[in-house]
């Protein structure tokens, strides 16, 4: 008999494990508790532990309230999914996977996304891609060093044509 939250009897679901070890990255790379986000959205920390481990399915609801709390796109729970299941049924490790299951592991990432979140103005949103993308396709992978030094660096204040953090916006606006 299957079990609910289950594909097979012997394991878990892998995207339930999955959204699980995002949700425990973002808990721990926001210095928190099981109980502080468990106490913050109505649950035990037993319960927020066993969707943590994959045992329990997070429905769609609450899914949507959990990227509420930690300001991050519903989409940050489900990123690598795709590449890790392809590299799993060719049974190869997925350079793609591997990169995605590291991209919430510092504390910049996650800043970076919540400050990035808060910008409205499309402009300057796609201004701060460009620059991230240009900044990233310029490193070594390693030590984050510029390989070429003549490279044109976009300045964020001469686009954003004011200063300040968020530029007025608070943290809860939609």
């Amino acid at each position: 008999m299957k079990k609910r939250g289950r594909e097979k009897k012997e394991g878990l679901n892998e995207v339930d494990v999955f959204v699980g070890q995002r949700l425990r990255e973002l808990r721990m790379l926001a210095g928190l508790s099981q109980s502080d986000v468990a106490a913050a959205l109505g649950l035990t920390f037993q319960q927020l532990q066993k969707y943590e481990r994959g045992f329990n399915r997070v429905s769609a609801s609450r899914l949507f309230k959990l990227a509420q709390f930690f300001r991050v796109p519903v989409s940050v729970f489900f990123e690598g999914l795709e590449e890790r299941h392809a590299a799993q049924e060719a049974g190869v490790a997925s350079p793609q996977a591997e990169e995605s299951e590291g991209t919430l592991r510092s504390r910049e990432a996650l800043m970076l996304a919540r400050y990035f979140q808060n910008i409205r103005d499309p402009q300057i949103r796609g201004a701060i891609r460009e620059l991230a993308e240009r900044c990233a396709d310029q490193t070594d992978g390693a030590g984050g060093q510029a390989l070429d030094e003549d490279a044109e660096v976009v300045d964020p204040t001469a686009v954003r044509g004011r200063r300040g953090r968020n530029a007025g916006h608070s943290v809860g606006q939609a």
